[in-house]
């Protein structure tokens, strides 16, 4: 008593979205995503407010996001939730209570249930949970229930009633939802009435549907409008008990609407493919109908098939013919009639599924004003932030001949500023439909226009003085002079260089956006590899700094003492300037505390870019340290597959989180917190390490609570609220911790060195002491250690918080990370010429933390946000708390590799703040030319077949991590500021 087939939903696969597809028949924009998590009135036809208007009595019980799009569409509802993943089993018991009730009542017409414990147990445990099963079972008793109490019904009813069964959306092989994948896509559709098959067997249709096809088989079944945006096609499966005659009218007023959608959509509809079958099809539909009612003999109806001439269809590329039906000549039998009706049906379904395709394509209206605008407004960004980068090149390397930018006249700026407003206001007044809403209407309109109109023409005013005012010449060497400056790169430096453009080149293949974690993985290897290859020739090509004695006893060298040719090695005084000299040491002695690792050369100079052995090669330590990294990124790699061709393929991930394999996924974390206690509690103090300690174990017995993980001590499972609370309280006494030790040590400096004369005496025997000690001349050995130990604790506050919100088995990738963060900064960088260079420093920074996003099983789908990590410790849907957690989560990987960053900068400099300014302004400017590039490849692209998929997913992951990368610099600026000025009070260095 069932008509069932396989239903394919358009991306995005999430539940609003999908909702309206199913309920208007039309294809959801992505923006929707966006919109899901605050859904409001929908406002576009559709079948529920078909049905309201019609009179019809409608319940609903289950996922509020209903009550959102049809508010007071319902006599009874109860909504629960859909954002509390955590809960799977309320939110069904929720909408299970109220069936049987309902069922026993006659005083309504349509009932709705959506049910949410299934999909939040894929979102919290994955398709492979022990809680599937269960859930599955649950869910076949509830059909079976609703089944078997309308059947007792329709026996006593003149209609019968109809039950359909399907899903908004699937699942992929992580349990999530959003991309468009096939196990995203692919839904099943069941419709069951005692009506199918006169109530025995079922049909099962092997061809796919699409799920907009709904509402238009059920707007037909019930008697009303097709929603008038749809571009569903009717199921004629479902409609099978029903006369020919009946059928190829429902097609025909399918393909009626179809065809207004048609004309609303494309100008010329009438010379188009699609209208031009149609218009085959209901000549087709006449002549059959003559047959039916008349009896008369039909000449033409045997050439139905035959192709129908037609004067311009350049959509398909083809010309189509028929010959004229209008003479019928000869009696045609019934069963002759049913085959021709068939025919009928099937052109209807042509000239359907053309009308489709065709409309899909122009559905995608484009604000081009408005992205154009925002492309000059990020192209201008980006040539600023590359100017600006300009000057840390001059001060490095000041070339004979520096090319200066200096201010257009204002004659230029008042010109180009009245030829764009002009542009502006003529695009605004145009008629020819090019305007943009946002940017021609209202005051937010009007100050986004004058932002964009002033910003482009003094950028076009500079460019206009560059190119036709100013000197070619000392353009052209400033070009020269920046190639040059390329060239002395050492080898690690230009790889780091040309990994950047490599990666921006990959954004305009759809393949590489899919597998971008692909070409991470190759540069992050291929840099180990290199400085593995290259250690020595990075030392070879630098000129060494100039001593004045070669005596043991080495005094200052300054900053004018270097050699000016180098490019590299006059890196170093860029962020030690401020310092006024540089401490030089004994070519045996390494600084532990600053990193600075300086090497007496056969001509009496001194290299400041690494330290070699007596044989002239890289100690064993460091390549064995190399060889560690590369061994963990392969493991990694294998650890949790990503991207789309190999998603589905198995890795060690889905081998851990099978149920039969609870016990070694245990013994898996429980060595991962090991790792990590042991790799972080030689930078924390006593009290720091009780608390991570702590805090690793509680998460652990979170993790039990909530069933994932086996303990003996855990009689019940359950959410683990309070669980997870606790080690939020651990956390917060951690961070608070490590505040008040870095505040106590500034109060105790202070009270130590108060007064002008004491200040000025111990600032004097401070420098006097650095000349003999290994000790900065700037802070003493507590400052430096009170500011280690509070970064070091935002570190280690960051792995505990991450540990909280990772999925279990992503508990090793999280100790693997920690442990690639020590060998890497403690062991391998300060061998090589990266070191000594911020920009560089922070570039190697940036891939692994890349690399570290892809490690995590994230990819560039929508399907790979693991949302559950925002309901860790929560009782009820807070949408701030659950975005940001939820977002922690997300990018692990790049916010612990950047908190690495700023540790090792604190480690490396006495007064970090322009080490820190210098890093952040390499971060800003390697997010923005890929995002400034992947921005014009998106624009071009708008009417790929894969822009959906593909490109908007991506893009919208750019933008959500540009803002997650400004939060982060915003946030090491705002520490760097009190670093540098406890860093200048504790060692008696006045603040400028």
């Amino acid at each position: 008593s069932s008509v069932s087939f396989v239903a394919k939903a358009h991306p995005p696969t999430v539940t609003m979205p999908r909702i309206k597809g199913l309920t208007t028949g039309s294809i959801p924009g992505f923006v929707d995503i966006a919109l899901n998590l605050d859904s409001k009135a929908l406002v576009e036809d559709n079948v529920i407010t078909q049905m309201y208007r019609a009179g019809r009595q409608m319940l609903f019980y289950g996922d509020d996001t209903w009550l959102k799009l049809f508010p007071d569409h319902f006599v009874r509802h109860d909504g629960t939730t859909s954002f509390f993943v955590t809960d799977y089993t309320e939110v069904d018991d929720n909408v299970t209570r109220h069936v049987v009730p309902e069922l026993s009542r006659s005083d309504w017409d349509v009932m709705i249930l959506h049910y949410l414990g299934l999909d939040h147990i894929g979102h919290l445990a994955g398709p492979a949970s022990s809680l599937v099963g269960p859930k599955l079972l649950e869910m076949d008793n509830i059909v079976k229930t609703i089944h078997t109490a309308l059947m007792e019904q329709d026996s006593k009813r003149a209609l019968p009633t109809l039950m359909v069964l399907c899903g908004d959306h699937g699942m992929s092989n992580a349990g999530s939802h959003g991309g468009a994948s096939a196990p995203e896509t692919l839904t099943t559709l069941v419709f069951l009435s005692s009506l199918f098959s006169g109530g025995k067997g079922s049909s099962h249709v092997t061809s796919q549907v699409y799920q907009t096809g709904l509402a238009p088989t059920l707007a037909l079944t019930f008697g009303l409008p097709i929603p008038q945006n749809s571009l569903g096609q009717v199921m004629t499966p479902v409609l099978a008990r029903s006369s020919v005659r009946d059928q190829l009218r429902a097609a025909q007023i399918n393909a009626h609407q179809l065809v207004g959608v048609l004309q609303a959509n494309v100008a010329g509809f009438e010379r188009e493919a699609g209208y031009q079958l149609y218009q085959q099809a209901v000549r087709m539909h006449s002549g059959w109908l003559k047959a039916l009612v008349g009896g008369e003999s039909a000449t033409g109806l045997d050439t139905m098939g035959q192709r129908v001439s037609v004067t311009s269809l350049d959509t398909l590329g083809q010309r189509v013919s028929a010959t004229s039906l209008d003479t019928l000549g000869q009696r045609v039998s019934a069963t002759s009639l049913d085959t021709l009706g068939q025919r009928v049906s099937q052109q209807y379904s042509r000239a359907m599924e053309t009308i489709v395709d065709r409309v899909a394509a122009s559905l995608s209206e484009y604000d081009m004003h408005a992205m154009v605008v925002g492309i000059v407004l990020l192209v201008q960004l980006f040539f600023t932030l590359l100017a600006a980068s300009r000057k840390f090149v001059a001060d490095i390397t000041p070339g004979p001949e520096t090319w200066e930018a200096s201010i257009p006249p204002p004659a230029l700026l008042l010109g180009s500023f009245s030829l764009l407003l002009s542009a502006q206001v003529s695009l605004c007044t145009s008629s020819a439909g090019w305007a943009s809403t946002e940017l021609c209407s209202g005051p937010g309109g009007l100050f986004l226009s004058l932002t964009a109109v002033t910003s482009a023409s003094v950028c076009v005013s500079m460019v206009i003085q560059l190119v036709f005012l100013g000197s070619w010449k000392a353009l052209v060497s400033a070009v020269g002079h920046a190639l040059r400056v390329c060239s002395s790169l050492p080898v690690e430096a230009m790889f780091l260089l040309v990994g950047v453009v490599l990666h921006t080149g990959t954004l305009g293949s759809s393949s590489l956006v899919e597998e971008e974690h692909q070409t991470w993985y190759f540069l992050q290897t291929s840099l180990f590899l290199v400085i593995m290859a290259t250690p020595l020739k990075g030392l070879s090509n630098q000129q060494p700094v100039k001593r004045h004695d070669t005596a043991t006893d080495y005094s200052v060298v300054h900053d004018e003492d270097v050699v000016e040719n180098d490019a590299f090695v006059q890196r170093i005084p860029l962020v030690e300037r401020e310092h006024g000299r540089r401490d030089v040491k004994k070519t045996d002695k390494i600084s532990s505390e600053l990193g600075e690792h300086n090497i007496l050369s056969e001509e009496g100079g001194l290299y400041t870019a690494g330290v070699l052995n007596e044989e002239n090669c890289v100690p064993k330590h460091v390549m064995a340290a190399v060889l560690v990294l590369l061994v963990t990124c392969r493991l990694l790699r294998s650890w949790n597959q990503t991207g789309i061709e190999w998603a589905d393929r198995p890795d060690i991930g889905d081998w851990f989180v099978r149920p039969e394999n609870k016990v070694s996924l245990s013994l898996l974390v429980s060595a991962s917190f090991l790792t990590i206690f042991l790799l972080q509690w030689r930078t924390c103090g006593f009290i720091r390490s009780i608390l991570l300690g702590l805090g690793l174990i509680g998460v652990y017995h979170y993790r039990a609570k909530t069933g994932v993980l086996a303990a003996p001590w855990v009689q019940y499972t359950d959410k683990g609220i309070f669980e997870a609370r606790l080690v939020n309280l651990v956390i917060a006494i951690h961070l608070s911790w490590t505040c008040l030790g870095l505040l106590n040590t500034w109060c105790q400096t202070l009270q130590t060195f108060k007064g002008a004369e004491d200040y000025k005496k111990n600032k004097i025997h401070a420098e006097r002491k650095a000349l003999h000690t290994k000790q900065s001349p700037t802070e003493d050995g507590e400052s430096w250690k009170a500011k280690i130990h509070f970064v070091n604790g935002l570190f280690t506050m960051l792995v505990l918080l991450e540990a909280l919100l990772l999925r279990p088995h992503n508990a090793t990738v999280l100790a693997v990370t920690v442990l690639q963060q020590y060998v890497l900064c403690e062991v391998v960088l300060p061998w090589t010429t990266l070191y000594h260079s911020v920009p560089l420093l922070t570039l190697v920074h940036v891939w692994m933390g890349q690399a570290a996003f892809y490690f995590q099983g994230n990819s560039n789908s929508i399907a790979t946000i693991d949302i559950s990590a925002g309901y860790v410790g929560m009782e009820d849907y807070v949408q701030e708390v659950a975005g940001t957690l939820t977002c922690l989560s997300t990018y692990a990987g790049p916010l612990l590799w950047f908190t690495s960053l700023l540790v090792l900068l604190v480690k490396k400099f006495a007064r970090p703040y322009p080490a820190i300014l210098q890093a952040c302004f390499t971060i800003i400017i390697t997010r923005t030319l890929p995002v400034t590039t992947y921005t014009v490849v998106t624009t071009l692209q708008r009417y790929h077949l894969f822009v959906w998929s593909v490109f908007s997913p991506k893009l919208l992951y750019e933008g959500m991590f540009t803002a997650v990368t400004a939060a982060v610099v915003g946030l090491i600026l705002c520490l760097g500021v009190p670093l540098q000025k406890i860093g200048a009070t504790l060692g008696l260095t006045k603040v400028s």
